[in-house]
């Protein structure tokens, strides 16, 4: 997910409408002695110390906080539902009020029984005051099912000014007056963290070696400490349950936002679940590698209903879980079957498509043609749009795979210049940010190399949609970034 800077004209329509997300619905009824109006008002100090748009200066942190908070928002709904949710460990950033511009990090564990107990445990996590969730009485009150929550908590907040919270982000500096203003702040915070860096590639290493990994990966814009736990943690596993070695060794771990297996036979692990969560999975890998072999079939079922069309997954994306990709292939195919009993495909198309990528989706996912050729196709799409959009776009996707296949190898190439040219220790790009604008990107940095370099050498450099330096130094840039 890409954290894109907010625009200033627009920020009070996005922070209702980003507050709206934040607060579950609190129309409901009340649970174990609360209401929704109760605890709209207890957890709105929580609100304003965590909600995404207090971070618009750290992409990170903010991804982080959101992510964190849909987690809690979906928790708290069902409390209120009167269901009991399962435990759920969340990570929030918070700023430091030592430490001006420094943020860390809250671990916020949720598993009480009551809605009262959580929002309670909520408080006192974050060191906020209980004495109005304490003072409200125990027993049940009358139903609030005439409460609306129309506004956002924030119109009758003063305790921060938005424009000052997006002030760096907004500012249209050139690429060399931003990196002489913040390089020296990269500096100091990449040296605090070079031995969690350390850390994290020896236990890297040592994982891959010992379980017999084929590699062990990470999602980008996890923090290097809650990284490091999550290695040390899958360590500490293993140690103490030998018995899945042998089930684990050969196979692909990956941390990320969710616990399973992905349609390639990866291992999933979430950074938020705790060792057991990933013990549960672990211990029934034999089970789901039986529902993976059905894939290849599945995938070649609906590659042959549309004339041996390539099958295959999106460019640049995370990972995808078996369960859900099973049944999207499994409602195509059902989909297509029926169609093909009924109707021919078009007099123009040729005798295969097998030149043509596609890319089966959720059901809510768009049918569109992606940057780099694919057709992204949602599993429940009609086959007589999908085969309207194939015959459509046709000539179009194979023109842009070919586009594709030539720039990735000059891509691969400006990487390996630009980074030793301008002496980075480390260069990446988000995956939002396609082959041809990280040519662009790249070409620009070399060309300015001599000016860059001596501020850019021994950094670790992020192209990406915006300007920031990240809590542990790593610097990034907008892809699309401002000459002087």
């Amino acid at each position: 997910m890409i954290i894109l800077p907010l625009r200033q004209t627009g920020w009070r329509f996005i922070l209702s409408a980003r507050a709206s997300q934040v607060l579950p619905e609190l129309s409901r009824q009340q649970c174990c002695g609360l209401s929704s109006a109760e605890v709209t008002t207890a957890l709105r100090p929580f609100y304003f110390l965590v909600h995404p748009d207090l971070f618009a200066q750290h992409p990170r942190a903010q991804h982080i906080n959101d992510a964190s908070l849909k987690l809690l928002n979906n928790h708290i709904d069902l409390l209120i539902n009167d269901q009991r949710p399962s435990p759920v460990s969340l990570q929030f950033y918070i700023r430091n009020k030592n430490m001006e511009g420094n943020l860390h990090t809250v671990d916020l564990r949720l598993n009480k029984p009551s809605l009262r107990d959580t929002v309670h445990g909520i408080l006192s996590v974050f060191h906020l005051p209980t004495k109005y969730v304490d003072s409200l009485p125990q027993q049940p009150n009358k139903p609030d099912r005439k409460i609306m929550w129309s506004r956002s908590f924030y119109d009758n907040a003063t305790i921060f000014n938005p424009e000052e919270e997006l002030s760096t982000v907004q500012k249209k500096d050139d690429l060399y007056s931003w990196l002489v203003k913040n390089m020296g702040e990269a500096e100091k915070r990449l040296a605090v963290s070079e031995p969690v860096r350390k850390d994290i590639a020896n236990l890297q290493k040592q994982l891959v070696e010992e379980l017999g990994l084929t590699k062990l990966t990470w999602q980008r814009g996890l923090g290097t400490t809650h990284l490091r736990g999550c290695l040390q943690g899958l360590r500490s596993l293993m140690m103490h349950h030998h018995e899945v070695k042998d089930i684990i060794r050969g196979r692909a771990v990956h941390f990320g936002n969710e616990t399973g297996v992905s349609f390639e036979g990866g291992v999933i692990l979430s950074t938020s679940e705790v060792r057991n969560q990933w013990l549960k999975l672990i211990v029934k890998l034999p089970e789901q590698d039986a529902i993976l072999q059905r894939i290849p079939d599945m995938q070649k079922a609906v590659s042959n209903a549309l004339r041996d069309i390539q099958i295959t997954q999106r460019k640049y994306q995370s990972y995808v879980l078996l369960e859900n990709y099973i049944q999207h292939l499994r409602r195509l195919v059902t989909a297509l079957g029926d169609y093909r009993g009924r109707d021919a495909f078009p007099k123009n198309w040729p005798e295969s498509l097998s030149s043509l990528q596609l890319v089966v989706e959720s059901a809510a996912g768009p049918l569109m043609l992606s940057p780099t050729g694919q057709i992204l196709a949602p599993s429940s799409c009609p086959p007589w749009l999908l085969v309207n959009f194939i015959t459509e776009n046709m000539e179009q996707a194979e023109k842009m795979i070919t586009n594709y296949e030539g720039i990735k190898d000059r891509e691969k190439q400006l990487y390996e210049e630009c980074k030793r040219e301008l002496g980075l220790e480390f260069l990446e790009k988000d995956d939002s940010v396609m082959p041809d604008m990280m040519i662009q990107c790249l070409e620009r940095l070399l060309k300015a190399a001599y000016r860059l370099s001596p501020l850019l050498t021994g950094a670790r450099l992020w192209v990406t949609h915006y300007y920031a330096v990240m809590l542990d130094g790593e610097v990034c840039v907008p892809w699309d970034w401002d000459t002087a």
